[in-house]
This record gives structure tokens, C-alpha cells and sequence, in this order.
């Protein structure tokens, strides 16, 4: 049998699972805009499509479909009964204890829900926001007993994250999180995003600017009494590390022309006044807004810039950065001795997208293995909901490194319908189309002439987009939906990043490495880099020749890519090294600036003839277009 989730927030879409695998729809893929939410107009119409084109493609009956809890409200095709549990049922509220596990999973009635239609006796299921991202990293990690944790920055009533227990077939949750109390890591992380860079989801931007700046030791205890205050971390001493009274008295904050000075009580700023305040209120004021100025205990007042380019933003990222990674993993520190006999640490929510504090998790000797989804954000929630219910057949069964049963769960490429046939014939009829757009076609005749013709491309400072496969999914390229460049050339870098994509300076690229020279050139948790969630450090007697590749600060998120995962780019990689002594390519995504990943021939061959993008190379067909 098969089950379908749905996730109607942003980052929405749809997804299925079943015996044979996971298939995933990111809205924004499907509609052009990023993050897109469930209130977008074409949301509707394509919503309904998507679910038949997921029925359609399933090898078995679809059973059922569940629906994450956390909406938009103004889309317009919610399950009235999904908003009559949200908004009526107090039992569903619930946050913590036997109550918790009761207000996780519920079927409601399909009753006047649209999309419900054409499916027949379907059973419905909400799944609570949190509890669909821990199920959607448990039940793709291959672990048969985990310690799961999500976090992000918000769900229904606060909620900012969950801890489960996971154990064969079974997902116990045992604590849950509000933005109330704290920990706040991804509330706070968005303020500050949204401060300097504009907009919530540029969190990412946030952690790339943060190794340009230095962490402020007299601002750091005030971000840390932010993120979690002193009364949650008296409350629990063995999750919070107590901070030093003495660095927060006369501390405070400004926002607007309203000074809020630090609350021995509750050991925070806007806590006490927010304590009788609504869910929405709580969540706004920690989440939405960024102090215009902060006063440390010595009495020097800084007022927050808005730039990416003014120093106190810089140095505020770099502070918040060190105040997330030292909570964060005390509290994963204090959980696990909590549970201590659960060894793998599987994590999701939008805050598994910080690699570095990932690292930090990977490092910190209380785990054998951390486990990150690629889509851990909310672009993997509808996944996470169908996997919450599935019965146990409808999960695929993952052995080993099972992260690539999701990674590339996404649909094939579009479009090469225009360039499909195997003989020389067939390739007329492209190549006509491809010369009106100033373009030629190449077909080298195996996999090694075309390894090499794109390994001559590179090590002549091109740069390629290699498209193949099915879409990655999350936010991340992995070498199915990429642009590449070698790592040997000054300048690799600014082309790449800069020229073709129109990013900003202080944006980190990825390297891309055979598995088994890393070592040679990177050190850090090597065992976690798959799927780009971990920093890792590149050798310091690599630092000149890697130059290109790595972060301002030294780290870089790398890739490692097999020989029988991804053949011909782990070929590719060495081919490259034949010919520049360096097995390592700059990796980014595939898309035009402020655009989600590309899906069709036509957006490369757009990205193609409108930037300095040199080629597009497509190696399941094995065509070069230049």
C-alpha cells in the first residue's frame, strides 16, 4: 500500500511512500517561487495535481493521505476538520508527558475537503508539525533505534520543537519545546536574518556571513539569555548551562523607543511582558523582530546595523552562531544523558540546515552516527507526515547509508523529450533547435569519451551544469541539479558564485570529493558528508591550493561522492585531477539568483545563453550543450 502527506505551510508540497521509495513535490520546484506557501494563488490547482500524479505513479492503492497541523491559513484547500482541531481541540495542545504522545497523530474527517475527492474511502490523518519532522528523520535514517530531536522556528502554539524516542517500527514522543520558555535557535536566527538580509529565509545567508565577523564576548551572554533565559535554564540544569548574573545585570534592549532592560526574575527581556501574551504575540516578537540596539553590562549601547557589510552585523552573526552552537549542544548533551542508551542522533527542522553547528553535534563524543535528511527543513514535512502514519510496509525498508533513497527523491528532469534518440539521426532535430539559440549539441559515443570531454571543459575554467537523475530533495545540489567548476583556478570561485549566479560575496561554495582521497584535503566528521549537512576544515598545508573552495573561515561544506552512487561524477572528479592535480570541483545549485532549483532543459538552456554559464551536460543521455 502506499501513503500521501501534504504540508501546507511554506516550503509546501506533497509527497508519497511505499514499499519501493519516497517520491517528493516541493511547491516552489512546481510554481517558480521560492519558499512558496500554501495561500499562493496557483497552489489550489496544482495541489490537486500533484496528488494525482503522485496516485498515478504509485505501484500500489494510496490508503491513505496525512496533513502536517502548521498552515497558512488563507490557503484554500485545508481540511475543515484539520482547522477545527488546530483552532477548538485544547487536547491537541498538549506539550509534554502521556498528553504529548496522545496530540501527535489524528485521524480527522475528509468531509468538504477538495483535494479529498476521486480518492474514495480515504483515511485522513494531521500529524503535529514537530512530529512530522522527527518522523521524516527517523524513518529515513535506517537507524532501528534512535534518540530524534527537531527544532526550528515555529510550529502551532509556540511550539519550537519535539524529542522522540525511536525504537523498530515505533516513534515515542517524550518532550516538546515552546518559543516561550526557549530554546529559541530558530526564532532568533530568523530575526537577525530578516534584520540584515531582508527576509526570514535567509538564515542560510546568516550562517555564510558569520565567519566574517568575530564573536563579541559582552554581547554573547545577552544573545544567550535571548535564545534561552535564565529561568528555563534554572529549571532544567542539566539541559542549559546557567549563565553569569553579572554579565546581564544592566544589560537591555531596544526596539524602537522602548528599552527593555534585563529581568533578574525571568532572566530574559521580553519575557516577562510576553507571559500573558498570545501564542501568535510570542512568536512575532522573538521571531519577526531584531533589537535596534543592545547595551552590554559595561554600559556600551550598539545600535544593530541593517547590512551585510557593516561590522556589527558581522560580528552580531558570529555571536549568535557561537550562542546557538554552545546551547544547542548542551541540550543535546543533557538529552542524551537523559537517554542514554540511544547512540544515533537522528535531527531535523529548519535548524539541522546549520552544518556548523551540525558539526558541532557529529564531534561532540555522544554519538556514534548523527543523522541529517536532506529535506529536513519544511520542504521534507509532507514526507515527515506520511511517514508519521505509514504502516510499517508502506516505509522502504534502508540498509547501510540510506540517505540516497531521499537525497534524489524529487522527479526526473524535464524537457528531454527535445533531445532524446540514440543514433546520429536523432540528433538533426535538436541540433536545429539548439543553433537558433546559438547553441551546438555534442554526443561523445561512452560514459569515458564523455567524463573526459567534460573533464577538458573544467580544467579550461569552464563552468558546466550537470544535470542527472531525479530532483534533489531540500535545499541543497548534490551533483544531480548542479553547476560545477574546478577548484584549481584563482578566480574559480567569483565566476561560479558571483558572475554566473549574482551572490553575494560572503556566500560559502561546496566541494565536491572522491570518498576516499577526502582525508587528503579535509578533517572533521569525513563520515558525515554525503549530503552537505557538516562543515568540515580543510588541511592547513591545503589552505593555498583549496583556496578557492573553502570558507573565509577555513571550513567548507563538502560533498563526498562514491563510485557506486554517483559513477560518473566521482569519475568526473578524477579526470579533472589527471589534468590539474586536483580532485576537487566547486559545487553550487543550479538556478538563476533568487530562483529554486531548475527542473527542465529549457531553464538550463535559459541559465545557458542569458550568463556566462558555459555548458550544460546532461550524462544519462551523454550530451554536451555549449
Amino acid at each position: 500500500m502506499a501513503m500521501m502527506g501534504m504540508h501546507f505551510g511554506h516550503d509546501a508540497g506533497a509527497a508519497l511512500t511505499e514499499a519501493g521509495g519516497y517520491r517528493v513535490i516541493e511547491a516552489e520546484r512546481r510554481l517558480g517561487l521560492r519558499h512558496v506557501c500554501g495561500g499562493n494563488g496557483d497552489f489550489p490547482q496544482a495541489a490537486a495535481e500533484w496528488l494525482a500524479e503522485l496516485r498515478e505513479g504509485a505501484a500500489s492503492p494510496v490508503t491513505g493521505i496525512a496533513v502536517a497541523d502548521w498552515y497558512t491559513p488563507v490557503c484554500q484547500v485545508l481540511p475543515p476538520a484539520l482547522v477545527e482541531l488546530v483552532n477548538e481541540d485544547a487536547r491537541w495542545t498538549a506539550t509534554g508527558g502521556t498528553g504529548l504522545a496522545d496530540a501527535v497523530t489524528r485521524v480527522i474527517k475528509p468531509l468538504d475537503w477538495p483535494l479529498a475527492k476521486g480518492f474514495g474511502d480515504i483515511t485522513l490523518t494531521a500529524v503535529r508539525h514537530h512530529y512530522a519532522h522527527a518522523a521524516l528523520a527517523y524513518y529515513t535514517s535506517g537507524a532501528r533505534k534512535a534518540l530524534v530531536l527537531a527544532l526550528d522556528g515555529t510550529g502551532n502554539y509556540a511550539e519550537c520543537g519535539m524529542v522522540c524516542l525511536g525504537d523498530g517500527d515505533q516513534l515515542t514522543p517524550v518532550m516538546s519545546f515552546t518559543n516561550r520558555t526557549g530554546p529559541r535557535f530558530g526564532l532568533v536566527y530568523e530575526a537577525l536574518a530578516r534584520r540584515v538580509h531582508g527576509s526570514q529565509f535567509d538564515t542560510g545567508k546568516l550562517l555564510g556571513l558569520t565567519a566574517t565577523g568575530e564573536t563579541d564576548a559582552l554581547l554573547l551572554p545577552v544573545l544567550r539569555a535571548m535564545l534561552v533565559p535564565q529561568s528555563t535554564r534554572r529549571a532544567s540544569p542539566d539541559l542549559y548551562e546557567q549563565l553569569d548574573e553579572d554579565r546581564l545585570t544592566g544589560t537591555a534592549l531596544r526596539y524602537a523607543d522602548t528599552w527593555w532592560e534585563y529581568d533578574p526574575h525571568s532572566g530574559g527581556y521580553l519575557d516577562a511582558g510576553l507571559a500573558d501574551s498570545s501564542d501568535d504575540d510570542v512568536v512575532h516578537s522573538f521571531g519577526s523582530v531584531f533589537p535596534d540596539e543592545i547595551r552590554t553590562a559595561d554600559g556600551r549601547s550598539t545600535p544593530v546595523g541593517t547590512s551585510p557589510d557593516a561590522r556589527i552585523c558581522r560580528d552580531l552573526a558570529a555571536t549568535l552562531q557561537t550562542a546557538v552552537e554552545r546551547d544547542l549542544t548542551s541540550l543535546v548533551t543533557g538529552i542524551s544523558r537523559r537517554f542514554p542508551s540511544y547512540t544515533t542522533l537522528c535531527y531535523a527542522g529548519g535548524c539541522a540546515l546549520n552544518i556548523t553547528a551540525n558539526s558541532r553535534l557529529a564531534e561532540c563524543a555522544q554519538f556514534t552516527r548523527v543523522s541529517v535528511p536532506t529535506c529536513c527543513d519544511d520542504s521534507g514535512i509532507a514526507l515527515g507526515a506520511a511517514l508519521a502514519v505509514a504502516d510499517p510496509a508502506d516505509r522502504p525498508a534502508l540498509l547501510g547509508r540510506s540517505g540516497w533513497a531521499l537525497a534524489y527523491a524529487g522527479p526526473p528532469l524535464e524537457g528531454l523529450d527535445t533531445v532524446d534518440g540514440d543514433d546520429a539521426a536523432a540528433v538533426d532535430g535538436p541540433s536545429r533547435r539548439l543553433a537558433g539559440l546559438g547553441l551546438s549539441l555534442r554526443r561523445p559515443a561512452d560514459d569515458e569519451e564523455f567524463v573526459q570531454s567534460v573533464a577538458d571543459l573544467l580544467a579550461d575554467r569552464r563552468c558546466v551544469a550537470w544535470l542527472e537523475g531525479g530532483l534533489e530533495t531540500g535545499p541543497r545540489a548534490l551533483g544531480h541539479r548542479s553547476l560545477l567548476v574546478s577548484a584549481h583556478w584563482s578566480g574559480a570561485r567569483r565566476y561560479v558564485s558571483q558572475t554566473i549566479k549574482n551572490r553575494e560575496w560572503f556566500r560559502p561554495v561546496a566541494p565536491i570529493c572522491p570518498e576516499e582521497v577526502a582525508d587528503q584535503y579535509f578533517t572533521g566528521p569525513l563520515d558525515h558528508t554525503e549530503t552537505m549537512l557538516f562543515a568540515v576544515r580543510v588541511r592547513p598545508d591545503r589552505a593555498g591550493q583549496l583556496a578557492e573552495a573553502r570558507h573565509i573561515d577555513g571550513t567548507a561544506r563538502l560533498q563526498t561522492v562514491r563510485p557506486d552512487a554517483q559513477p560518473l561524477l566521482h569519475r568526473l572528479c578524477h579526470a579533472v585531477a589527471a589534468r590539474t592535480e586536483l580532485p576537487v570541483l566547486i559545487n553550487t545549485s543550479a538556478n538563476g539568483g533568487g530562483r529554486p532549483l531548475l527542473n527542465h532543459l529549457d531553464e538550463a538552456l535559459e541559465l545557458l545563453t542569458g550568463t556566462e554559464l558555459d555548458a550544460v551536460v546532461l550524462p544519462e543521455r551523454r550530451l554536451i550543450v555549449e
